[in-house]
């Protein structure tokens, strides 16, 4: 019997089989787009906005289902991200403090003046951004636009990262997730398109009972809102963008926002209102469309929830769970939130939600 010609035809055949896998894996496994928004509560009309109108995003939700209880671990973008990018509560691994890392930056002015050095903080080894997971299954991974995890993101996190970052750009045949991060309704874009025409009559719009009734107020209201409106163009041009390349049916879309309102007394907050957050998840050819999901969510869900649609084990040691895919668990009961130092005051406090009563 010739031993070697065996071996050398079972390789053969391992190795085609390999090959034929992969292609089945890149053929089965979906795209996944992520848009994501910036400091915005639930003002979209598909979630009960009725001062203005977000055709494109509404157009979304009724492609897919709106989700109406989710939280964010943070009123505040950095730690916020830090739990999304890694299904980690900020503080387990060094990242609640507001803020401590700046990609260039050499320090960061604080309100009193002095200056609070900018740092990479150092998760433990076995944690990982969660895109680096998915690349080791051959997905192509993109970043467009902000990190803000509270470090560097390692070179293994993305195949690329910048504001020129796209699925386009892929290799044929390769599966992606792809992040845009839309900007324009960010705290800084209050006054830095204070000089635009606005897009709402800021005499109709509804001011909090916390805020005073006066004309300051009312136009920084209506700059926000208008921001929305903006926002909800770009997202619909990235939505076309999938529809025109015939990719629309098969991708899965989040939208979401890192956390709540820009405005005072809701930025920075871990009450509900600085920690409640829109979030759309479009299925491929439109399963389940037009539903609506009340479930209790965490931000933190996010990554072991794109892991399980993606067919990827979830690692142990992250805190979200999946909520979604063959690995869904159980539902949530609590979502819990934190904050630390905000620049340099320092102000410790926790918050456990159960959806209806908040401690």
């Amino acid at each position: 019997m010739n031993y070697k010609k065996i071996i050398k035809t079972v390789l053969i055949i391992a190795f085609l089989n390999q090959i034929a896998i992969a292609q089945n894996v890149d053929a089965v496994r979906p795209n996944i787009l992520w848009i994501t928004c910036e400091d915005m509560s639930p003002h979209l009309s598909s979630f009960g906005e009725n001062q203005i109108a977000t055709p494109n995003l509404d157009a979304l939700a009724k492609d897919g289902v709106k989700y109406t209880n989710v939280y964010t671990v943070a009123g505040v973008c950095a730690p916020s991200r830090n739990g999304i990018i890694t299904g980690m509560y900020p503080q387990s691994i060094g990242g609640n403090n507001m803020r401590n890392f700046q990609p260039g930056k050499r320090g960061i002015e604080a309100v009193t003046s002095r200056v609070l050095p900018s740092y990479s903080i150092v998760p433990p080894s076995y944690v990982k951004c969660f895109p680096e997971f998915l690349r080791k299954e051959m997905y192509y991974c993109t970043n467009s636009g902000k990190e803000d995890y509270q470090f560097e993101a390692p070179v293994t996190a993305w195949d690329e990262s910048s504001k020129n970052a796209h699925w386009k750009n892929r290799p044929d045949g390769k599966p992606f997730f792809s992040i845009f991060n839309l900007e324009v309704t960010h705290e800084s874009r209050l006054w830095m398109r204070d000089s635009l025409p606005l897009e709402v009559d800021p005499s109709k719009v509804t001011v909090p009972p916390y805020y005073p009734d006066n004309a300051e107020t009312r136009r920084t209201i209506a700059r926000q809102l208008s921001n929305v409106i903006e926002m909800d163009r770009q997202a619909g041009k990235l939505i076309q963008e999938l529809k025109d390349a015939n990719l629309y049916d098969n991708t899965i879309i989040f939208f979401y926002s890192d956390h709540g309102d820009g405005l005072p007394f809701v930025k920075r907050e871990i009450t509900k209102r600085g920690l409640h957050i829109p979030l759309i998840i479009k299925f491929p050819n439109q399963q389940h469309a037009g539903k609506t999901n009340a479930q209790l969510i965490s931000a933190i869900d996010f990554a072991p929830t794109v892991l399980s649609l993606a067919g990827i084990n979830v690692p142990a040691y992250m805190h979200g769970k999946p909520f979604l895919g063959a690995q869904q668990t159980l539902q949530r009961k609590y979502v819990f939130a934190a904050r630390d130092r905000m620049d340099s005051a320092v102000d410790r406090v926790r918050s456990v939600f159960d959806g209806k009563f908040q401690y």
